[in-house]
């Protein structure tokens, strides 16, 4: 059969998307290795971030020995204010950070150590959560472990707006603080919650017979909380399992009892990595998934096993509103999630792809860039940009500084291109990217795609280089090229309907829709 082609213009007008500005990004640390997990805007100005070190020198005031957890408070600038290690003279690691009402900061992670700023660690050679409440100065004001006698990892704090101090991450335990647990030499999402003494009001171990990781977690308005993660249970708490790994969505009551606990994905692997609750009470995920359109995923860029970020909105019962992937054909990785001011998302993570909806991709093998991106609130594709150099780059976590101002976290090996300074292997390194507020119209006789009605081909009068995608209405790639160079593109045999159209060439996109019959 042949097919034919014309642009529907009217349908979804052309448009470009210009490339958002690094205004700047600093690197911190020494000459170990830093990582910058998550950071925070402080109420009196300037940001705190968390993370890990293994150096004593340049930003990193002494080390107790391993890895320690790191703490440091910078300016709206940039530059440090105070820089801070924690622990012990095992390992001990950040992994995110909160502010109270009264200025002070409250930061879980996990450590191996008993001595040092550590005391009460209920295992041997195991790791606990480790809960310390700072001063806005860095100050220790109050430090405490919690676990059992295996391994235990915090990954998220938060705090409820009864004020209470919940902590989320993994746990192997079936004794100390931990009762509940699921599974037999598996672990379970554990949750706590502390009050501001870090005394323990209450736990709850979610999960089945098999492994579940608790990654991240937010306080919800109703004083329970969301937390994100993934599963490979068909059993206790956890519903809905597809295969491999899913992603795995809980909400606990105020009370801690667990209201449902669902898995979303297909047939290979699934990752929650953050998760924001709406003011309509609704909750958006953000994650990854390898699966190449089956279960919940379409739209899926890359062959299978290749991981796409992956958007998931649900319902405030959990029930699966829309998911949406983006990315390119290589690994995409997301990690962190923002609510924007203008009702959108703002995510952050790691991509090693160079074409779909990425661009600007500094390449260097095996070397992922860190990889931001903008979507509205129905998970519309707005605006992306790669920020790194040809080494390993990767983002943790984002957050909106101001109206279409982000401030993104992660670590760099790098120290060209975007990054002009390393203090040796890798740093932690902080950016703030300025937004594209809105789009430019293309002119119309910036491209042209001819003749109309095409009969097997059409063709281009620019001249441009890029990739060319056709999609059906629910998203999914079902026609795409890079080889439009010479202006001419033999078409497929579709089944009559409308298409989305895509362009990505340079830093500019154009979007229409097209009708093929």
């Amino acid at each position: 059969m042949k097919t034919a082609l014309f642009v529907v213009l009217f349908v979804i007008g052309s448009a470009v998307y210009a490339q958002p500005t690094l205004s700047w990004q600093k690197t911190y640390g020494g000459t170990g290795h830093e990582y910058s997990v998550q950071t925070i805007p402080m109420s009196d100005g300037g940001f705190v971030f968390v993370g890990h070190t293994e150096s004593s020198d340049n930003d990193v005031p002494d080390n107790s020995g391993g890895t320690d957890l790191w703490v440091a408070r910078a300016d709206a600038s940039g530059t440090l204010v105070w820089s801070y290690t924690y622990g012990g003279t095992e390992d001990d690691e950040g992994a995110s950070v909160v502010q109270a009402s009264d200025g002070t900061l409250f930061v879980a992670g996990w450590t191996d150590s008993n001595d040092g700023d550590v005391t009460g660690n209920h295992g041997t050679y195991s790791s606990d959560f480790w809960v310390l409440h700072l001063s806005s100065s860095g100050t220790i004001m109050n430090k405490k472990c919690f676990g059992g006698t295996d391994d235990d990892d915090a990954a998220a704090i938060s705090i409820t707006p009864d004020g209470r101090i919940l902590v989320a991450g993994t746990t192997y335990s079936y004794d100390g603080d931990v009762s509940g647990n699921h599974g037999t030499y598996e672990t379970d999402v554990w949750v706590i919650a502390l009050d501001t003494a870090l005394n323990l009001l209450s736990q709850k171990c979610i999960g089945g017979s098999d492994y579940e990781e608790g990654i991240n977690m937010c306080a919800t308005a109703d004083n329970g909380c969301v937390i994100a993660g993934r599963s490979y249970s068909t059993d206790g708490d956890v519903t809905g399992y597809h295969d491999g790994s899913d992603m795995l969505v809980a909400k606990l009551s105020s009370s801690f009892s667990v209201e449902w606990a669902k898995c979303f994905g297909g047939s290979e692997t699934e990752e929650g990595n953050d998760v924001v609750q709406n003011s309509d009470g609704s909750f958006t995920v953000l994650g990854y998934t390898s699966t190449h359109n089956n279960g919940d995923v379409t739209g899926h860029y890359g062959a299978s096993g290749m991981d796409d970020f992956w958007l998931v909105k649900l319902t405030s019962g959990g029930v699966l509103e829309w998911a949406k992937c983006y990315g390119g054909s290589g690994d995409d990785q997301a990690n962190g999630l923002a609510k924007t001011a203008d009702g959108g998302y703002v995510m952050c993570g790691l991509t090693n792809s160079t074409d779909g909806q990425v661009s600007g991709f500094h390449t260097g093998m095996f070397a992922p860039d860190i990889w931001l991106s903008k979507v509205s609130s129905d998970g519309t594709f707005m605006w992306q940009r790669c920020c790194g150099g040809t080494d390993q780059d990767e983002g943790f976590n984002v957050y909106e500084e101001s109206a279409n101002v982000y401030v993104a976290t992660g670590f760099t090996y790098s120290v060209n291109y975007d990054i002009t300074s390393n203090h040796g292997s890798a740093d932690g390194w902080i950016l703030r990217i300025t937004g594209v507020l809105g789009v430019e119209e293309m002119p119309d006789d910036f491209i042209r795609v001819y003749p109309n009605p095409a009969h097997d081909v059409i063709r281009f009068e620019s001249g441009l280089s890029g990739t060319v995608c056709l999609t059906d209405m629910q998203g999914r790639i079902v026609y795409k090229t890079n080889d439009i160079e010479s202006g001419r593109i033999a078409l497929p045999e579709l089944k009559p309907g409308l298409y989305g159209f895509r362009l990505s060439a340079q830093d500019c996109v154009k979007y229409s829709s097209i009708v093929i019959y």
